[in-house]
């Protein structure tokens, strides 16, 4: 028996026959029509690129039991999923970690940072050359389109490729990691005997650049659309014989009472006619966009009086028979046509008269183009029915439990005026670490909005700085977990106020209800003010670090008491503070100079303890290799890493001091809060700037951090932020000189020059600068340059009449003649 047709409307998503289709329904026959433009960028799994976009919505044959497919299906057949998608779509799944590719804005430029968070490139604007193909035919895609030029001699990787389809045509846009590329390639490709005879429509232009956005949880992200569109309707109209009754069915209607299969009914105002069928005049009234399930019987119940009872209900036809899943695929389709989509949700089957789609784009370029480029979009399925696309603006913050849980009633009242602007504002659990986070998102359309609503949780999750004065209150027996450290935990207990220590900044933070951190911030003033105890710092050379190691450090604490001698491993040289008197502090020393040794009992080497302070681990955490850490000791020992080293590397402090793994981007993101994972990122950045002089410097401008790159030649470049020009080569100011003529300038050089210039009688042509001797004649000169000088005052002229009458009116003629000067 031959093998039937393919469907050409189920490889598009459009079929509605089901197993009662006469074509053929093989997955194999699936055209790449909805999933050409799916592909992710490289460094994602090259699976998620040919994904089915119709794999993510419910099938409706199999939900009835009569799907003749099977696996083969490209809808989803797991009741599971379809479950979930009748959840509130435009929310992301809870506790789900969004794509992070580690490249991050800052200075102007795109880092892009590695394992112990070490940058490993560095980009800039001008690094990148990018070209725009308009005139193309729709059915083009990246990979045909590279190797078409490849059978030219112009060799491009698919990923430098980005289509764009618009109603008759299509457009590719090519970014190349090449300054110099797209102008050649732009002049090569405008010739008429390049591609022309394939596409005469075909132009190409030289665009700006650009640099892709980075991730960064200190801004606001705008990857994320949600779009509707209208679930299938139908129209009823009911007619009145009575104006008046008309009337008040429609005030019933719109003071929504009125429903209809449950829903709420907007309706028109009534209209009168003449009409013989329906009686010599009728009063109408419309309910519009009513469930395409709506039938005769579903209108008469929701009219309570008998009087109000129309004289005859007609219903209208549906405006298309698509079912849900299948219209949802195309909405897909077309959400995939923009560019790679990380994660979506869609959802036909919520109450309401609108189906509604939320997508994240990888870039924010993509979801910006999917609003210009499909809102109000008529749908294929539908011309009718139009698709309404939003940007949605998202802000996401990562914090601590217990900080959250200390400063939640201040979230909570300042959440009621997000509610009030139309702004979502969600809180959940963050994945791994037992929960000891918190993820708070905002969310909204008006980006304004989102970010005054950012910069309100910034301000109380930054919490409340202990100050002395116009400086942050601080003493140095906090860098240890002496007395005052013991009593600080107690005022949390005992003020419901969480009192958080940075010793790197060397200050101290409070969360809680305003009222309590004001009292706390009085105790805790009190408290340093009339202390007497101060941290005592003992450095240590490596034969005392290895002792220490050994057992020394064990002997030390046991011999002072709990909460005096603390390790410090991070720091170099590494050291052991002692928060306690002067006494204990020589007590410290005279046992570090013996050097003693004394085996470590099998307590001593618990796991429990923190390999950096070598305590037992306050809010511990645990790495993957296998090192217990308290929090605040981890992130104290990812700040010391600007001061380490030589390069910027965040590593394993465990087996005293030799683990030395590099943690991974992942684990750092997963153990540290979004604010101190983003501070760290941009330590990083900062350190390899200072630490690479002769590639990046920063724009001499004070405040400016915007950064360019150091070129071997003299280049002028503008800063973007200040409008600055530097030289890249020189970094100094020098408009119209080159770099040896500023430093000659400069060197004091110039001046003694000058002054010889003018004893022996040389002078300088104003416009070229030549240098010009005259020995006698007139004082008519004609530079190289073609000015035409007045030897006296060197003023230019276009001709030699000009300054030969310049010369007779102001000087008394051409030639030098004393008697005249005086």
């Amino acid at each position: 028996m031959a093998s039937l047709a393919p469907c050409k409307f189920f490889a598009s998503g459009y079929c509605m026959r089901g197993e009662n289709c006469r074509y053929s329904h093989e997955k194999n026959t699936i055209t790449s029509q909805v999933s050409v433009s799916a592909k992710k960028p490289s460094e994602v799994a090259t699976s998620h690129s040919t994904q089915d976009p119709r794999s993510q919505i419910p099938c409706y044959h199999h939900s009835r039991g009569n799907c003749r497919n099977g696996s083969a299906c490209p809808y989803s057949h797991t009741a599971e999923k379809q479950k979930a998608k009748a959840a509130e779509p435009d929310l992301d799944p809870e506790g789900k970690q969004n794509y992070d590719n580690f490249t991050r804005d800052f200075g102007g430029a795109l880092a892009k940072f590695d394992v112990g968070a070490q940058v490993s490139k560095i980009s800039l604007p001008t690094d990148f050359s990018a070209a725009r193909i308009d005139g193309l035919p729709l059915d083009v895609t990246a990979e045909s389109f590279v190797s078409l030029l490849k059978k030219k001699g112009v060799h491009l990787m698919p990923e430098c490729v980005r289509i764009r389809r618009y109603d008759d045509t299509a457009s590719a846009d090519i970014k190349v990691d090449d300054p110099t590329f797209a102008k050649g390639f732009c002049s090569k490709l405008n010739e008429k005997t390049f591609l022309k005879t394939k596409y005469p429509n075909m132009k190409a232009s030289h665009v700006s650049a650009g640099l892709q956005s980075g991730t960064n949880s200190h801004q606001i992200e705008c990857k994320k659309i949600q779009c509707s569109w209208f679930k299938p309707s139908r129209a009823v109209w009911l007619h009145f014989g009575s104006e008046n009754v008309a009337d008040k069915v429609f005030e019933r209607i719109n003071s929504k009472s009125f429903k209809v299969l449950g829903q709420p009914v907007k309706c028109q105002s009534p209209t009168g006619r003449m009409a013989s069928l329906l009686g010599p005049l009728t009063w109408t009234v419309m309910l519009p966009n009513l469930p395409a399930m709506t039938t005769l019987k579903d209108i008469p119940p929701s009219i309570t009086l008998p009087h109000h009872m129309p004289r005859k209900i007609e219903i209208g036809k549906v405006n298309y028979d698509v079912e849900g899943e299948e219209a949802s695929a195309i909405v897909m389709s077309l959400l995939l046509g923009v560019g790679p989509i990380e994660w979506s949700q869609i959802s036909t089957e919520l109450e309401g008269k609108r189906a509604k789609a939320v997508a994240r784009y990888y870039e924010e370029s993509d979801a910006r183009a999917a609003v210009t480029s499909l809102q109000d979009m008529p749908l294929p399925f539908c011309k009718a029915i139009t698709l309404t696309v939003q940007l949605i603006s998202t802000a996401k913050f990562k914090v601590a439990s217990s900080i959250f849980n200390a400063v939640q009633s201040r979230i909570r009242t300042v959440s009621q005026i997000w509610n009030e602007q139309h702004l979502k504002f969600k809180i959940y659990p963050s994945a791994g670490l037992k929960q000891q986070y918190r993820v708070l998102k905002i969310e909204g359309e008006a980006p304004k909005d989102v970010a005054a609503a950012k910069e309100t949780l910034n301000g109380i999750l930054d919490g409340i700085t202990v100050m002395n004065g116009d400086k942050p209150l601080w003493t140095s027996s906090l860098m240890g977990n002496g007395t005052v450290f013991q009593k600080f935990k107690k005022i949390q207990q005992d003020h419901g106020v969480i009192i958080l220590r940075n010793k790197r900044k060397q200050e101290i933070k409070l969360y809680g209800p305003e009222e309590n951190c004001k009292e706390v911030e009085s105790i805790i003033t009190t408290i340093i003010g009339t202390e007497s105890y101060t941290a005592h710092i003992i450095e240590l050379k490596p034969k005392d670090f290895r002792w220490a190691c050994n057992g020394g450090f064990r002997m030390i604490a046991t011999a002072l008491g709990d909460n005096i001698a603390t390790f410090d491993i991070v720091s170099r040289p590494r050291r052991i503070l002692i928060a306690g008197t002067e006494k204990e502090y020589e007590t410290a020393l005279k046992m570090i100079g013996k050097k003693e040794s004394k085996p470590l009992p099998e307590s001593v080497t618990a796991k429990e303890d923190c390999v950096v302070c070598w305590e037992t681990a306050d809010n511990p955490i645990l790495t993957k290799c296998n090192h217990v850490y308290c929090i605040e000791c981890f992130e104290l020992s990812c700040s010391a890493a600007s001061s380490n080293g030589k390069t910027f590397s965040i590593n394993c402090h465990g087996d005293m001091g030799r683990c030395q793994v590099s943690f991974s981007l992942e684990e750092l993101q997963e153990i540290l809060s979004s604010k101190a994972f983003e501070d760290i990122l941009e330590a990083s950045f900062s350190s390899h700037i200072q630490r690479n002089p002769q590639t990046f410097r920063y724009c001499p401008k004070p405040n400016c951090d915007t950064i360019y790159r150091v070129t071997d030649t003299m280049h002028f470049n503008t800063c973007t932020e200040c409008c600055t020009v530097i030289c890249t080569h020189c970094h100094h100011q020098h408009d119209n000189k080159t770099c040896a003529e500023y430093e000659y300038e400069t060197s004091g050089k110039y001046e003694a020059t000058i002054k010889l210039m003018e004893k022996i009688g040389i002078k300088s042509c104003p416009k070229c600068k030549t240098s010009i001797e005259k020995t006698d004649g007139c004082n008519h000169i004609e530079c190289k340059c073609g000015a035409h000088l007045c030897w006296v005052c060197l003023e230019p002229f276009e001709y030699s009449k000009l300054c030969y009458d310049h010369m007779s009116a102001k000087h008394g003629g051409c030639f030098s003649l004393p008697f005249l000067q005086e």
